[in-house]
């Protein structure tokens, strides 16, 4: 760009000098001019070097600047340049640290503040976030105070080069990152909510503690503990502490000092139980699964401190540094991550073993595989279909991802519901499953609902040992015997699983180019954009919209209807647009809501257009109506009526996430069905 605006300028002076001077340079007007010329600045001649940029948007934009952090020293070969010889060198290993408190400052100073702070608690018992659980509800400082910050610790490994590639493993990062449990779901889900605040080798937890990882955070936290931050918000200083720590099984087993190995006596960091156990107990409430406690993973941490020869003490190998924290510990720590418990473990292992009893029965492999990709999962699903299954092998998957390993679950019962009989205990056992990932993905719970699903985890896995006697429980089965409770602690897990998190590696993923000293580019780069972001002012209106057009209401079908719920005239104008997203659910005509709950049955209603007036965003809908809840196809059937338009807004909504309308694979069959996503 900057050779690009020389040239015109240059071009621009000669051309002037040329045209009206007649090339006669040694006027003194003519001088003048070409001073003018030289003394116009480049517009990019202060963006033109890396230092530039990074001031630039330090001035403009306050990024949080990262430290290097110094990890442990170790010898290795290195090259000399001078004499080109290998020798054993010194290496120092480094992190970079993002401090916590200089982000929580930049966050609470943002102008959008306001408005992603969650409402007050609510009046009834349901829960639906962290706030409403037991555990913040009788919490030494959450439950005490009324104005904490409440953050949520997030550890998982990536890789940055090409992981079929040479340098696979060689570059393996891991990041610790973190939210604020104080926004709502619908804002913590934007990736510009999930802030850095560690990015380190994966090669450097296997050489040195990660305590040395998790030093700086804790210092800190504990900053944030004992005298807090000031929240111009609040009007003065506000404490705040570590609330829940997420990740995939493996990583939280690394953080916490358990043992990484789950075919372990002991690998559940929820309960003593050992692995034998998992096959014949199904409830917390069995006399051998004893829970993890403050006082007994103190006594275990002592006996591994004072005998190092054993391996691990039930499960722990070591004491995690978060539990110096005055206000956390490693055994309250509930979270559970349904997309790698559920997703890519249970739901794989039990449909690779019903597809297999489908082989043997009633179809062949190229004919359940050509079911699976010539069904029709909707518009909605258009991204997630699932590939081919692979039925060999000795793993436990399918190979697919999480995504559509959810996509294909749902929709399992329309693609073979045909083949199998109510009574096909097989069917069932898919039947009890879909149920628990349905109750699992609710984002709001009753008590009864979480009493419900407890029985619902015993029945399905005394069902599995009757149908599969041959095959073993996963640990994944186990974990999900401690679900109803971790819901009754934090509420629904939905808000704590992987899924978003691992969105955001994709930032890391796509930004490297150079592969030296790698984590302190990733987070220099990684600062600057959420400066940037945080300054912006779209990013968190959460609506998008399609092509649109100004259209008089009167000129709309059903536009009485808006005119009537809005209270406007029916001359107003409106826009309709062919479609909309809003807090990442996409709007468009031929799709379906759940607008309401009418004796405990969904009302759903099908999307003709969709408008915006007076700048929110609205749906008009013609009514279906709810035939029944078909358990054999696992859908809810509907059927299309001659009602009146009914308009909603879209946070009026009782489920915001649009359905598809899908049909089953029998032939012949015109019943048209709606998939729930969640227990509804």
């Amino acid at each position: 760009m900057e050779e690009i605006v020389q040239d015109i300028q240059q071009h621009a002076k000669e051309t002037v000098i040329k045209n009206v001077f007649n090339d006669e340079r040694e006027n003194e007007t003519c001088k003048k001019v070409e001073a003018c010329f030289q003394d116009l600045e480049n517009p990019f001649t202060v963006l033109n070097s890396a230092y530039k940029q990074s001031k630039f948007f330090s001035d403009k934009w306050k990024v949080v600047e990262p430290v290097e952090c110094v990890i442990g020293s170790r010898f290795d070969m290195r090259k000399n340049k001078k004499t080109g010889t290998y020798a054993q060198t010194v290496v120092q290993d480094k992190f970079m640290y993002v401090p916590i408190l200089s982000t929580l400052e930049s966050i609470f100073k943002s102008q959008h503040i306001a408005d992603m702070l969650k409402p007050s608690e609510t009046s009834d018992s349901r829960l639906r976030d962290i706030c409403d659980g037991s555990l913040l509800k009788t919490h030494p400082l959450f439950s005490v105070e009324k104005h904490t910050v409440q953050i949520q610790l997030f550890f998982d490994e990536f890789e940055v080069a090409n992981p079929l590639g040479s340098k696979r493993g060689i570059h393996k990062l891991g990041a610790i990152y973190f939210t604020l449990r104080n926004f709502s779901p619908k804002w913590n889900s934007l990736l510009a909510n999930i802030h850095l605040c560690a990015l380190f080798h994966a090669q450097d937890i296997k050489r040195y503690s990660f305590s040395t990882i998790l030093a700086p955070i804790v210092r800190d936290i504990e900053v944030l503990e004992r005298y807090g931050i000031d929240i111009p918000l609040y009007g003065g200083p506000v404490r705040g502490s570590v609330v829940q720590v997420t990740g995939d099984n493996l990583g939280l087993h690394s953080m916490f000092g358990l043992v990484e190995s789950f075919s372990a006596r002991y690998c559940c960091r929820f309960c003593l139980a050992e692995k034998d156990d998992f096959q014949t107990e199904f409830s917390e409430d069995s006399p051998k699964i004893v829970l993890r406690t403050k006082h007994s993973h103190t006594a275990h941490c002592q006996e591994m401190a004072l005998n190092s020869s054993l391996p691990y003490v039930f499960g722990v190998k070591s004491s995690c540094l978060l539990n110096s924290l005055k206000y956390f510990h490693t055994a309250e720590n509930f979270s559970v991550d349904v997309m790698h418990d559920v997703l890519e473990g249970v739901a794989q292992y039990e449909m690779k073993l019903l597809f297999v009893y489908f082989k043997e029965h009633f179809v062949t492999l190229e004919e359940l595989n050509l079911r699976i990709q010539s069904f029709d999962y909707g518009f909605m699903e258009r991204n997630n279909r699932p590939v081919a299954v692979n039925l060999g092998g000795e793993s436990n998957d399918l190979g697919l991802n999480a995504i559509q390993s959810w996509c294909l679950l749902r929709n399992v019962p329309l693609m073979f519901g045909d083949l199998v009989s109510s009574t096909d205990l097989h069917w069932n056992l898919l039947l009890l499953l879909l149920q628990i990932v349905n109750i699992v993905f609710s984002p709001m719970f009753s008590q009864g609902l979480c009493v419900y699903l407890k029985h619902l985890i015993v029945d399905h896995h005394k069902l599995f040992k009757v149908v599969y006697a041959q095959k073993k429980l996963l640990p994944k089965h186990h974990f999900l015997v401690h679900y109803p409770r971790c819901i009754q602690k934090i509420g629904p897990v939905l808000h704590s699983w992987c899924m978003r998190y691992e969105g955001k590696h994709n930032f890391f993923k796509k930004q490297l180019k150079s592969f030296k000293n790698i984590t302190k580019t990733l987070v220099k780069k990684h600062q600057n954009y959420m400066a940037y972001i945080w300054q912006s002012s779209t990013i968190f209106s959460r609506l998008d919209i399609g092509p649109e057009k100004m259209v008089s209401l009167a000129m709309v079908k059903g536009g009485s209807a808006i005119a009537i719920a809005m209270q406007v005239p029916i001359s107003v104008q409106v826009m309709k647009v062919n479609w909309a997203k809003q807090n990442g659910f996409l709007y468009r005509p031929h799709l379906v809501i759940c607008g309401k709950v009418q004796c405990e049955m969904p009302l759903f209603y099908l999307i003709d257009s969709v408008l915006i007036v007076h700048e929110k965003l609205l749906l008009l809908t013609l009514p279906l109506f709810t035939v029944c809840f078909q358990e054999h196809f696992h859908a809810y059937e509907v059927t299309r009526t001659k009602q009146d338009f009914v308009v909603f807004h879209v946070d009026s909504l009782h489920y915001p996430r649009p359905f598809d309308i899908q049909m089953s694979y029998i032939v012949n069959d015109t019943g048209l069905f709606v998939v729930p996503y969640c227990f509804l």
